[in-house]
């Protein structure tokens, strides 16, 4: 099925040159209505905040008062990544998902800084603007980047910290890409750099998930739409290549020396994205506990492959790393009072 998907898609492609329609892309013709993009995907609890200029796309889940947990995406999604973990988490939790600049339905950054640090300073600003001051961080992929740069540079907020996705060392560059992935990105770079197709993004996705995992059309198609947001790839682009300076020139890893606070990490065994093993990434965390859950089975995305085991064993986690010490209850005063004297 997947095979007859993706000849019918690149078919597709060479259609598209064979009748002139890309031209039209290039042009323009493939940006989604930014209205229909809002209607779609800006619904229920989501709602838009302004921060230092930037329009970001906030949600927040749960019961107000509970213990706050973040939910950090990866790279190329956005906070629907989190969808079937979400309410898993706010059975318990108030949870917060953002947009982190430069994806999603975030808007353009007037700074015109797309980095690691800048979304983290980003993050600093909105969760004071929503008014929370301490928190769990939960991170995936270049997430947890943002969120272990986040714990360094604003210290005293978080409350724990769990990974799934791990990148302390620059992503694997020498991992086997799916021959037609390799061949649809050179046609999308040399042809049309800002538009890429739903095809592509299928495949992305089967790339990086276990074999039998069947990546469901709202899944490609939040990727696809916001992606194909007018310089959306461009503003990527920036942000890809300020982590590649720092992965060149920077210990990256490092950053997890500064956290403290309870850790879990949640290693997913089939993703070959990560370039650094299990046990090499639980020693950068030097100054604190870190309790590691692995997964043979799951991969890239373990949030969407797997959401009832993945999101039960980190809310377990949670609720005991989080937990608040029951105070201790005051001692009685024994002492009797002195006899009145004559």
């Amino acid at each position: 099925m997947k095979t007859g998907r993706l000849i019918f898609g690149a078919l597709g492609a060479v259609a598209l040159l064979a009748g002139g329609s890309v031209a039209a892309l290039r042009l323009g013709a493939g940006e989604p209505d930014p209205a229909e993009l809002e209607a779609k995907w800006v619904d229920g609890p989501s709602r838009f905040v302004e921060v230092d200029g930037v329009r970001m796309h906030v949600r927040e889940e749960g019961p107000e008062g509970a213990p706050v947990v973040v939910l950090l995406h990866g790279s190329i999604v956005n906070l629907h990544e989190w969808d079937d973990v979400a309410p898993i988490l706010a059975k318990s939790f108030r949870v917060v998902r953002f947009d982190w600049s430069p994806y999603g339905m975030t808007g353009v950054d007037p700074s015109g800084v797309y980095s690691t640090p800048r979304s983290a300073e980003l993050m600093d600003k909105l969760m004071k603007q929503l008014g929370h001051d301490k928190f769990a961080v939960v991170a995936t992929s270049n997430g947890a980047n943002v969120g272990l740069e986040f714990n360094r540079a604003y210290p005293g907020h978080t409350t724990a910290m769990a990974f799934s996705i791990l990148p302390l060392e620059r992503p694997s560059q020498t991992r086997k890409v799916d021959w037609r992935l390799k061949w649809m990105l050179q046609f999308h770079n040399a042809v049309l750099p800002n538009w890429r197709s739903h095809t592509f993004w299928r495949l992305m996705l089967e790339d990086t998930t276990p074999p039998g995992f069947e990546p469901s059309e709202r899944m490609v198609d939040q990727i696809y739409d916001m992606n194909n947001r007018p310089g959306a790839l461009a503003r990527q682009a920036q942000y890809i290549q300020a982590n590649v300076k720092l992965f060149q020139t920077q210990d990256v890893g490092a950053v997890a020396e500064a956290v403290t606070v309870p850790v879990l990490i949640q290693w997913c065994t089939y993703d070959d994205v990560i370039s650094q093993g299990a046990n090499a990434s639980v020693d950068r965390f030097t100054n604190t506990e870190v309790k590691m859950i692995e997964y043979p089975d799951l991969g890239h995305f373990p949030m969407w492959e797997n959401p009832e085991k993945f999101g039960g064993d980190l809310k377990a986690w949670l609720e005991t790393a989080t937990a608040q010490p029951k105070a201790e209850p005051e001692p009685e005063d024994t002492a009797q009072e002195a006899a009145p004297t004559a």
